[in-house]
């Protein structure tokens, strides 16, 4: 059998002779300057002088500017989706999950790159061209309405609007780049948990227990 050649690298050397570009170092270098300079303010040639690199690299990588903007939302959203599907199939009691999910999103979003989660909110995202992005966004807050409504179903939930409801746990959960605290990703990620159950919780006085129950759930965000 003839050998599978090995695939060369996608774009070119950068001037600083460092390795090729990766997509990885390209989304970061992305997220960080579009979150600085905003999305118009941000140019590919921006992206490519942080990166060391030829704009054709970014090219290569990239279409347009409007791609990679889509692919970082994607790019930025899947650990937590990939973390909804393996939590889901425990088949937990929602509000266990709703606790759980909450506590891992903002003991993430606490500790990485404060750059990052306000990708989510820019305003070029509602345009036509970002369905990718839209749909991504969408598949966040899906999971969080998900669990409201399996909650209300079972009596253990109770809130107005669960649309509404599932929009602000998620926003919830990425409070802590507002906020900037000095207290520690866990600290945080516990008191947004615990303000949001206890608010939806029909009875708050089972908060300890949720709480307890979620805390044995050997499961978080990769």
């Amino acid at each position: 059998m003839t050998p599978t050649p090995a695939r060369r690298p996608v774009g070119r050397p950068r001037g600083d002779g460092r390795p090729h570009l990766t997509r990885d170092e390209a989304l970061l270098a992305a997220a960080r300057l579009i979150s600085a300079e905003g999305y118009t303010g941000a140019s590919i040639r921006m992206i490519a002088q942080a990166l060391g690199a030829a704009p054709a690299s970014l090219f290569n990588l990239f279409p347009n500017k409007d791609a990679l903007l889509n692919e970082l939302v994607v790019y930025l959203a899947a650990p937590s989706l990939d973390f909804y599907a393996r939590l889901t199939a425990l088949a937990l009691p929602p509000d266990v999950a709703l606790f759980k999910s909450l506590f891992e999103e903002a003991a993430l979003v606490a500790s990485v790159d404060r750059t990052l989660p306000a990708i989510f909110y820019l305003p070029e995202l509602q345009k036509p061209q970002f369905g990718p992005a839209q749909q991504a966004r969408a598949a966040l807050v899906a999971h969080y309405r998900r669990l409201i409504e399996a909650g209300l179903a079972n009596g253990a939930l109770q809130c107005d609007l669960p649309d509404l409801a599932a929009e602000q746990m998620l926003q919830m959960s990425e409070t802590s780049v507002l906020a900037m605290l000095p207290a520690s990703p866990q600290a945080q990620a516990r008191a947004s948990a615990r303000f949001a159950l206890r608010a939806l919780l029909a009875d708050p006085a089972r908060l300890d227990a949720v709480e307890a129950q979620a805390s044995r759930v050997d499961l978080t965000i990769l």
